[in-house]
């Protein structure tokens, strides 16, 4: 049995997604992060840092979507959602994570959260604006290239999960990310897969909102 404390929308819904998908038992509990939960004693007793996800194993807690994600599909499932170990299939389903992870989820924080990277109020706007000019590119590139039902291809991988956490952020770009042409059907077929639909209606969210 798992526990995952997760914020709605944020990055803990791959992990909520990923639980789904693999059909295991787990308890959902919600952080409020706008009240200030996760820097109360009681969860920085679960998670020291504060942050979500954190999920409570057999094993321990565990934090950080990629350590999380292999974690689970290590344990659970077919192997599909992120390959056998030393396959290709996996190798590349990770690079596709570590890209995420590394490069477009710090833009996305320059972006919600610049004051953690200038003092100044001018040098944090153009944090800001610099972020975006980075992840529109980004996005726009990604929907140019998106030919097949997949950001992984013809099957949905746990970097398509990923995938459609960022690009649902997206939505407060300008272009939306979420509208673009290729980007827009498949955040509309993953969020039509029964085990990311169960997610979000936990969560209260949709791909689009």
């Amino acid at each position: 049995m798992y526990t995952l404390h997760y914020s709605p929308g944020s990055c803990s819904l791959l992990v909520h997604c990923v639980l789904e998908e693999l059909g295991v038992p787990f308890e959902a509990k919600r952080i409020d992060l706008k009240a200030g939960e996760h820097h109360g004693a009681a969860y920085r007793a679960i998670n020291p840092k504060g942050k979500v996800p954190a999920l409570e194993t057999p094993d321990g807690v565990l934090t950080e979507c990629a350590a999380l994600i292999e974690y689970l599909c290590d344990r659970h499932g077919d192997g599909t959602l992120l390959g056998k170990a030393g396959t290709w299939q996996r190798a590349k389903t990770l690079e596709r994570v570590a890209t995420l992870a590394t490069e477009i989820h710090p833009l996305f924080n320059r972006y919600f959260h610049a004051p953690d990277f200038a003092a100044e109020e001018g040098a944090q706007e153009a944090v800001k604006s610099r972020g975006v000019e980075k992840l529109v590119e980004w996005f726009r590139e990604q929907d140019a290239g998106l030919a097949t039902a997949y950001w992984s291809g013809d099957a949905p991988t746990i970097a398509d999960h990923y995938f459609m956490v960022v690009t649902r952020w997206g939505r407060w770009l300008d272009p939306q990310a979420t509208r673009m042409k290729n980007l827009e059907p498949f955040m509309k077929r993953m969020g039509e897969r029964p085990a990311v639909a169960r997610a979000m209606a936990r969560e209260g969210i949709t791909p689009f909102s």
